[in-house]
């Protein structure tokens, strides 16, 4: 019988109504520290997590060469020590794309909530000044998706399923990645190439949707949030380690931008002290954040872990495991 251990509690499983073979030995573990996370893999042959917890860094992989295959739920895979595990002859595996319009579906909620304040406009109603937000409203000016300019970071599954979206509604639609589409693919998704400084300097709104990487990390920094324009909204579904928290708290606490939306924090849960969550009152009007759920629904998870038990299944009959990350 193979011993699966999955650091995915049994909870997430039952409500995306996903069941276990029942000739696998499935273990559910919330290890707490890095020994607790290699005493729990001692008999085990496979390893399923999430994508953003717990890291499995190289001293767990050396005492964990036995696993025959680590898959990770979801698309990231960036707490796993990748490089250390193909040294170790350990295949690594993930599911792109199974929550890609899931992610997408988000963020054009989080413009649309951002443009139009609908946050704000909540709480003011809420605190019995109905007639006052109203007026500010008017007055402010709301913008529509339709004419705005949106930038997007990163234009892989799920940045092309924004663009798409962008464009039905109207959108003008540029975006900056390390590696540029085919002209053909920029035709199709009706997109325009930009360097990160120009796309940040043009856009009403940026969101990014980059991998979290070597190169991505600390990508948005205080002299990238200078280069937006006044005004401009800055959206984060990607991961927390991309943003500069502390540059980006004393751009809204300035008014600099007009405003953020954060589903993703570093480290996570965020620290009490995080600077996101010591806002004053009016620099926290202008911020929306989210516990990491951009590409949780019922029906992206359950296409992720259907994905990933396939995929161990297939190892355990005899077959290689898809989308190795670290050939």
């Amino acid at each position: 019988m193979s011993i699966v251990i999955s650091a995915m509690p049994k909870w997430r499983f039952d409500a995306s109504q996903v069941i276990v073979p029942e000739d696998w030995d499935i273990r559910f573990i919330n290890p707490s520290t890095e020994k607790e996370l290699i005493l729990a893999c001692k008999e085990a042959d496979y390893l399923l997590v999430p994508a953003s917890t717990p890291e499995i860094n190289a001293n767990v992989l050396r005492n964990i060469t036995h696993i025959k295959l680590i898959q990770s739920v979801g698309a990231g895979f960036d707490r796993i020590d990748t490089q250390t595990a193909a040294t170790l002859k350990i295949p690594v595996a993930n599911v792109p794309g199974q929550n890609a319009k899931s992610v997408a579906e988000f963020t054009i909620g989080l413009m649309i909530a951002l443009q139009r304040q609908i946050l704000v406009a909540d709480w003011e109603i809420k605190a019995g000044r109905y007639g006052e937000i109203r007026k500010i409203l008017f007055k402010q000016g709301l913008n529509e998706i339709e004419d705005s300019k949106i930038g997007l970071v990163g234009l892989g599954s799920i940045g092309q399923h924004v663009a798409r979206i962008l464009h039905s509604l109207g959108a003008s639609v540029s975006y900056y990645d390390g590696r540029r589409q085919l002209p053909e693919t920029e035709a199709q998704l009706q997109v325009s190439y930009k360097s990160l400084a120009a796309l940040l300097a043009d856009s009403d709104i940026v969101s990014l949707h980059v991998p979290l990487n070597d190169t991505t990390r600390g990508l948005i920094g205080q002299r990238q949030l200078e280069l937006m324009s006044p005004g401009s909204f800055l959206i984060n579904t990607a991961r927390g380690e991309i943003v500069n928290q502390t540059a980006l708290a004393q751009m809204l606490e300035t008014g600099r931008i007009g405003g953020a939306a954060i589903d993703v924090f570093t480290p996570e849960p965020p620290k009490s002290e995080n600077p996101l969550l010591n806002l004053s009152p009016a620099a926290r009007a202008r911020l929306i954040v989210t516990p990491h759920i951009a590409g949780v629904t019922v029906g992206a998870m359950r296409k992720m872990l259907q994905a990933s038990l396939e995929n161990i299944a297939r190892v355990i009959n005899g077959q290689p495991p898809a989308n190795i990350v670290n050939r």
